[in-house]
C-alpha cells in the first residue's frame, strides 16, 4: 500500500464535513510524514484521537443520541489503550507545528525537521500572518508524490484549521470570497534571450487581462517555457514519463492549448523525462 492509501485510510476516520474542507491540505501533509517514518503507531493513534474528538463534538451538537451512544464504546476503548501504552506519544503530542520560512531553520536543513505549516505574510495592518502546509512552499528531495510546490496554496488562521484564504502564485494572498483575477498589481517583466545572443523584454499583464492559451504540446521544454512565461501566466513544472514523447518535450499543459485563461494564472506543464 502506497503513502497515499495508507493516508486516505486514516482520513476515513474523520466526520465527512471535515474531510470535505480539509481533505486535500491533511492529505498531503500525512502522505509528507508517512513518507518521512513509514513505520510510527503514533501517527495513527494521533490521527484517530483527534478524528474521534471531532466525530464526538459533531454528534453532541445533534441530536442524533443513539448514534452517540453507540460509538461511546469505541471512544472508551481507543482512550483506554492510549492511557495503558501513553498513547504512542499521542499524550505529549501538540498536533501539527508551525514556524518560520525554510530559511529560518539554516542552509540544509532536513525537509522532515521543517515545521508542518510556515507562515505567509498576508497583510500590513498591522503586520499580518497566516499559515500554508510546507508542501506548497518547498518540496522535499526525493519525494515520489506530485510537488505541490508553486501551486496555489491554502492560507490558514493561527489555529491551523480557519482557512482564510490562498496564495496565489504571481498575485499574492487573496482573501475567501474575493477573485483573485480582479486585483490590481505591480508591473513585472520577463527577460528571453534568444539563440542570436540577444534578448526581448516582455510586460507581464495584470491579472484582470484574459489570455489564450498556446498549444506547446511537443515542443522542446525552453521554448515552450520560455513562450508561456513570456505571455504572463505562471508556469508550474511537473516531470512525467511518457512512453510517445521525446524526453524534454513538453507532454501536456493543464489547461490545455486554446483555453481561456487570466494573466499570472498557475499553468501545469508536464515534461517528459528519463525513467
Amino acid at each position: 500500500m502506497n503513502a497515499e492509501q495508507r493516508a486516505r485510510r486514516l482520513l476515513r476516520w474523520y466526520p465527512r464535513s471535515w474531510r470535505a474542507k480539509h481533505e486535500e491540505e491533511f492529505l498531503a501533509l500525512l502522505e509528507d510524514s508517512i513518507a518521512d517514518r513509514p513505520f510510527w503507531p503514533g501517527r495513527s493513534f494521533n490521527v484517530v484521537h483527534n478524528a474521534l474528538r471531532l466525530r464526538s463534538s459533531e454528534l453532541r451538537a445533534s441530536r442524533r443520541r443513539i448514534l452517540f451512544s453507540s460509538s461511546a464504546p469505541l471512544i472508551v476503548l481507543v482512550a483506554v489503550i492510549g492511557l495503558a501504552t501513553n498513547g504512542f506519544g499521542v499524550l505529549s503530542a501538540s498536533g501539527p507545528s508551525k514556524g518560520g520560512m525554510p530559511h529560518d531553520y539554516g542552509p540544509g536543513v532536513a525537509y522532515s525537521q521543517i515545521p508542518d505549516y510556515l507562515s505567509v505574510y498576508i497583510g500590513p495592518k498591522p503586520n499580518q500572518f497566516g499559515y500554508a502546509p510546507k508542501a506548497y512552499l518547498v518540496s522535499p528531495l526525493g519525494s515520489s508524490n506530485d510537488p505541490l510546490d508553486g501551486r496555489i496554496a491554502p492560507i490558514f488562521a493561527s489555529d491551523l484549521t480557519t482557512l482564510i484564504g490562498h496564495l496565489y502564485p504571481g498575485v499574492g494572498f487573496v482573501r475567501l470570497g474575493t477573485s483573485p483575477w480582479s486585483r490590481p498589481c505591480l508591473p513585472e517583466t520577463v527577460i528571453n534571450k534568444n539563440a542570436g545572443g540577444g534578448q526581448t523584454v516582455t510586460t507581464i499583464p495584470c491579472p484582470s487581462t484574459i489570455l489564450i492559451l498556446p498549444n506547446v504540446v511537443g515542443m522542446v521544454t525552453p521554448t515552450a517555457v520560455g513562450e508561456l512565461s513570456g505571455l504572463g501566466v505562471g508556469v508550474v513544472i511537473q516531470n512525467v514519463h511518457s512512453s510517445s514523447v521525446q524526453v524534454g518535450h513538453i507532454v501536456s499543459t493543464s489547461p490545455i492549448g486554446g483555453a481561456t485563461v487570466h494573466a499570472r494564472q498557475p499553468v501545469i506543464v508536464d515534461i517528459s523525462v528519463p525513467k
